[in-house]
């Protein structure tokens, strides 16, 4: 949603970005007003039915990045199953994922607290 309000906000200002000649002589020609009612057509679908949200995703994941470098151990790599390249690329790799990162209450309380007093000396 932040998404599409942010490429609204663009189109808006990148439309009167254009207009500069209404800015300057203060009068609205046909052009003008055309180009205003066509950004503001457009950006509609955005922003109607958009309520003002300040809760978070809990179903948000975050990027967990995971670096595997096995030159010089013993231990066989097994995370990497497609071809093999021959040179110490092999022995390295590196795993993206998308994970669901889980606190609990408890540990969020407390750490909350702990951002409060030190940002605000209580």
């Amino acid at each position: 949603m932040i998404a599409k309000t942010c490429a609204a906000l663009a189109l808006v200002g990148s439309a009167a970005a254009f207009s500069t000649p209404t800015l300057m002589s203060l009068q609205a020609g046909r052009r003008e007003v055309v180009q205003t009612a066509a950004a503001g057509a457009a950006i509609a679908p955005f922003i109607a039915g958009s309520p003002a949200v300040a809760s978070m995703d809990k179903g948000a994941t975050a990027p967990v990045v995971t670096i595997f470098d096995h030159r010089g151990c013993s231990r066989q790599p097994k995370e990497y199953t497609g071809p093999k390249s021959g040179d110490q690329d092999d022995s390295m790799l590196v795993k993206a994922q998308s994970l669901k990162i889980t606190v609990s209450e408890a540990t969020a309380a407390k750490l909350l607290q702990e951002n409060l007093s030190s940002m605000f000396g209580k």
